[in-house]
């Protein structure tokens, strides 16, 4: 008899991966060494630079530089010349809004979406609960029906 190599072969079935977290779940910006994240791209340019591996410091590229100019302070210009009246600069203020409205925005979202794992967490752990004091019980039951029995 002649064997036929592979005639048993079988495929392996692929391994399972387990779902990815998201990347502001693992990391803080602080250690995020990516320089071009859209994560933590306004938390890098509020702070003037981006993380380095070893504690470093690197510097902002010349159009995160230039929004950090922008976003550390309120610009001003003045009213008129020779006056000592100062009108803030209403764009700069506006954009600052809109900027911190998107971050409460995106607090928001990752606050509810704890909140419903907690939820969901909490809702899993009763069911455990109620499953282990079932199992108690029973297991006192089958107890106390051997000792009856002398066993």
């Amino acid at each position: 008899m002649e064997a036929n190599p592979g005639e048993d072969w079988v495929p392996q079935q692929p391994r399972r991966r387990r779902a990815r977290r998201a990347h502001h779940e693992i990391t803080s910006w602080e250690h995020c060494f990516n320089a071009n994240c859209n994560e933590y791209r306004w938390e890098k340019v509020d702070a003037g630079y981006y993380p380095g591996q070893v504690g470093e410091k690197g510097a902002l590229s010349n159009n995160d530089g230039r929004e950090h100019k922008k976003r550390r302070g309120v610009r001003t210009r003045l009213g008129g010349e020779g006056s000592e009246k100062i009108i803030p600069d209403v764009e700069a203020l506006e954009g600052k809004i809109s900027d911190l409205r998107s971050q409460l925005d995106r607090a928001a979202q990752i606050i509810v979406a704890k909140d419903n794992d907690i939820e969901r967490l909490n809702k899993e752990k009763e069911k455990l609960q109620q499953a282990y004091n079932r199992y108690t019980q029973r297991m006192r039951q089958i107890g106390g029906m051997l000792w009856k029995e002398g066993v």
